[in-house]
This record gives C-alpha cells, sequence and structure tokens, in this order.
C-alpha cells in the first residue's frame, strides 16, 4: 500500500515512474538520430572489428585506430594464436592507411600486407586470442586492454566459452605500435573460479572499455553473471597501470551495473558517461535463417550516466540497411560530436556468414 501511494504521488507531482531495465524490451532510436557517414572505412578484410580510435592533436595524422580480427584469412596463418591487432591512421577520420608488413602504411586496402602490433604470446591465458583493443593516450604513452584468452577446449568440461579462459590483459607503447605486455592479466578469475566445475559460477572478463578519469584509471567490461548472460562490469585502479592486482571489482559481480550488455565501449563527455554495447533484443530480421535471426536480434545500443556507475538505457540503433547487423560499437568525441564506430555483419542466405566485411561510422551533435 505504501509503494502504491508513493507510485500515486510521484506521477501526480509529474515525475516519470521507469521500472528497472529488465536488459530486454528496449526503446528503439529514431533513425534520423544518428548521421551515418555513408562510406566505409576499412575493408576487404576477411573478419575485422572492434576499431577504437584516439586523437592525437597536432600530428601529421591525428587519429589513430587500432582494430583486431582475421586479416585475410580465417585464424590468421603465421601469426601465433589467432586473432591479432592491426593498426591504422587517418588524417580526417574518412581515408585510412593500415600500417603494413614493410613498415609502410597501406592504402589500397590490401589486408595481406597488413601488419599485427599485438598478438599471442605463450602465457596459458594470453596464447590465443588477443583482440577487443581499448587504446588511452596519457602523458606521451599509449596505454591498451585488451581480452586474451587460453586455447580453445582448455578444460571441456567447465563452462568457459568452448573451453577457454577469459581475461583482460594490458599493454603500453611509445608509439601505439611497438607494445610491451603487462607481467599478469588486469582481470582474471581466481584460480579456485578457474578450476571450479559449476557452471553458474561468475566468470570469463573480456572486452574491456579503459578511461583515464578523476586520476584514476577505469574499466568497464564484460563478463559472464548467470542467470542474467554477459553483463558489463567496472573496476578502477588508483595506482600504476601495470601493477599487480592494481584493478579491483568496486561491486557486486551478482549485481551488474547494466545487464544484458556485451561488448561495452564508454566515453565521457560534456560531464556525462555514454556506453554503447550490442546486446540481443532487437527485433529479428523476418527473412533471417535460424542462425541469422539469432545474430540479428544483436544490435547496438545506447546507455547514459552521470558517474559511470547508475546507467539509463537510451535504446537500440538501429543498423544500416545493407547490412545483416551492425556491431563492436567504439565511440569517439570530437568537439560537439559524438562518433560511433562499428562493423557490419556480412550475413547471407542459406549459410549465414557471421563475420564481419566492414568497418563505418556514424555521429550525432552532443547536446549542451
Amino acid at each position: 500500500m505504501i509503494a502504491l501511494m508513493c507510485c500515486i504521488m510521484a506521477v501526480s507531482h509529474g515525475i516519470e515512474i521507469k521500472a528497472p531495465d529488465s536488459g530486454y524490451d528496449r526503446a528503439i532510436q529514431p533513425d534520423r538520430a544518428w548521421e551515418r557517414v555513408g562510406r566505409d572505412l576499412l575493408y576487404n578484410f576477411r573478419n575485422m572489428y572492434q576499431p577504437c580510435v584516439v586523437e592525437r592533436p597536432g600530428e601529421s595524422h591525428p587519429y589513430r585506430m587500432w582494430f583486431f580480427g582475421w586479416a585475410s584469412a580465417d585464424t590468421n596463418p603465421g601469426e601465433p594464436g589467432c586473432d591479432a591487432i592491426y593498426h591504422a591512421r587517418s588524417r580526417d577520420l574518412l581515408a585510412w592507411e593500415v600500417l603494413a608488413k614493410d613498415g609502410g602504411w597501406d592504402t589500397d586496402m590490401k589486408p595481406e600486407q597488413w601488419k599485427a602490433v599485438l598478438s599471442a604470446s605463450d602465457r596459458y591465458y594470453d596464447c590465443w586470442h588477443n583482440g577487443d583493443p581499448s587504446v588511452v593516450w596519457k602523458e606521451g604513452r599509449y596505454y591498451m586492454a585488451y581480452s586474451a584468452t587460453s586455447g580453445i577446449h582448455r578444460k571441456k568440461d567447465h563452462a568457459h566459452l568452448e573451453g577457454m579462459l577469459l581475461c583482460i590483459m594490458g599493454a603500453t607503447s611509445p608509439d601505439g605500435i611497438h607494445w610491451e605486455k603487462t607481467e599478469q592479466p588486469l582481470l582474471i578469475e581466481p584460480k579456485e573460479t578457474q578450476d571450479a566445475p559449476d557452471s553458474d559460477r561468475i566468470c570469463d572478463f573480456h572486452r574491456p572499455s579503459l578511461m583515464w578519469d578523476g586520476g584514476r584509471w577505469k574499466l568497464w567490461f564484460d563478463y559472464w553473471a548467470p542467470p542474467n548472460g554477459v553483463c558489463m562490469g567496472y573496476a578502477e585502479n588508483t595506482g600504476d597501470f601495470s601493477a599487480p592486482d592494481g584493478f579491483k571489482i568496486t561491486h557486486d559481480l551478482k549485481t551488474p551495473p547494466i545487464l544484458n550488455w556485451p561488448n561495452p565501449a564508454v566515453v565521457k563527455a560534456k560531464g556525462r558517461y555514454y556506453s554503447f554495447a550490442d546486446p540481443s533484443g532487437y527485433p529479428p530480421k523476418v527473412a533471417s535463417s535460424p542462425e541469422g535471426r539469432n545474430w540479428s536480434t544483436r544490435a547496438l545500443c545506447e546507455a547514459v550516466s552521470d558517474d559511470g556507475l547508475r546507467w539509463r538505457i537510451v535504446g537500440y540503433i538501429p543498423p544500416d540497411q545493407d547490412a545483416a547487423a551492425n556491431h563492436v560499437p567504439q565511440p569517439l568525441v570530437q568537439g560537439d560530436w559524438l562518433y560511433l564506430f562499428y562493423a557490419t555483419q556480412r550475413g547471407g542466405e542459406p549459410q549465414y556468414d557471421y563475420r564481419y566485411d566492414r568497418i563505418r561510422a556514424m555521429r550525432r551533435k552532443l547536446s549542451p
């Protein structure tokens, strides 16, 4: 009765009452809310995505991008492990050139010439996948948080994705090309969790979004949080970036800041935090195969926050008309504009192709 009276009083005073976000049934933004750039930024590759862009004012190429995946063939033959991270640069955010194996820059979109700047090591938790780069430029040095995994089918009887142990690694660089990895992961589940057979356990820290803000490192990431699936988590580091156990998760992992929020990416602009992800819940494309319908229910989605901890869901962004789906968003603030970089999925029928074939961008004007 008291709760009902409070609700009635709130409505009578013009306060909007909203149920907590369930992780699904989210609003869809009007297509006019975003201005599509209208051209492919990177293309011709086999399967690449997660385009993290950093601005370096005053340089001949002030925009730097790190992205990852498979350049010219599945699993990157010739590279250790599987996925690897690559680097590109641009003068204007539209025309991009990719670091090449000969030390030059490829302007013709020939991925067989591209050189990886970060790939797997021989550490068990870093030996297969290196990807999802999130890069910060701070005081003359680049800092990267990235996803790393153990080999496939490490422990088939455990709940990890296909038996892989997922974690978040770090790396630093003076030029964005030559990287030194941290001596240990920035975030990895405890050994007792790694070895536990319980399929309901919380695990798999992955897909980081790194920020230097308020005199500390802030790290948003996703993780497996049953029964809610892949959700967003948050950690902070008030000390050295590479310090052992420097990043501390600041919330109860059973209570994620956002439910159903894979591939989270966060940016701060005009005193507010904006997060983008590609959760499921978007209306599927009717003509898709079962696999295609499943992939197309994932779409870019936006949330906003005043403190980076408590979030309000804005809603899904409709995918490009000529793409099966848009995924893996990465935001960049440039002046009054909020740019959102993303990858488009190939799709197709009757055999659905999950691979990404183009990297694009959209933008919108930020409110004062």
